[in-house]
């Protein structure tokens, strides 16, 4: 009966972070004063023209910047929110903060999360960019079907981890 009342509240807890980061991502009077995805899709343009500033050295072509627009002669891409990582990053937090672990497991989970979902982000618009460029025939499905759920998957992967390998949740 104990298992079966945890789950619930696991879930329920589950449910609740997710509503609740999502509302921190929408909900207009919120958004006006702290745009958590705006910032991380600008966090995420700036990493990202970084390592394309290294690839454009490599392999030779032109690079600009604007915010969060980049570009390479005729072709651009905006990092906008929805592409900031933030959707993914709540799923994984919320996941990691309603299982039943301790508070120094979660906080590990946390950082991990963050920082993994982050840098595969950068990774993901860098490719997309290059795809764009080189393939732009290719572009809007790898970047609809494709990078997206690349990158719900590698959130849905990491927290498996986590759970399994850092979170010390109480056994039955």
């Amino acid at each position: 009966m104990r298992s079966n009342s945890e789950a619930a509240w696991v879930i329920g807890s589950f449910l609740a972070l997710i509503m609740g980061f999502f509302f921190l991502l929408s909900f207009g009077p919120i958004v006006d004063r702290v745009d958590v995805g705006a910032g991380l899709a600008k966090l995420t343009a700036w990493l990202s023209y970084g390592v394309l500033q290294v690839i454009s050295a490599i392999v030779g072509f032109p690079l600009h910047k604007n915010g969060t627009i980049m570009g390479s002669g005729e072709f651009e891409v905006d990092v906008a929110p929805a592409c900031s990582g933030a959707v993914p990053m709540s799923i994984y937090l919320s996941a990691v903060l309603a299982y039943p672990a301790t508070w120094a497991s979660r906080r590990l989970g946390v950082g991990l999360g963050i920082g993994v979902i982050l840098i595969v982000n950068i990774f993901r618009v860098s490719a997309l960019f290059l795809i764009g460029l080189y393939h732009h025939q290719l572009f809007h499905e790898t970047h609809v079907y494709v990078a997206q759920a690349l990158v719900i998957c590698v959130a849905v992967a990491l927290w498996l981890f986590w759970a399994t390998r850092f979170a010390d949740a109480p056994a039955n």
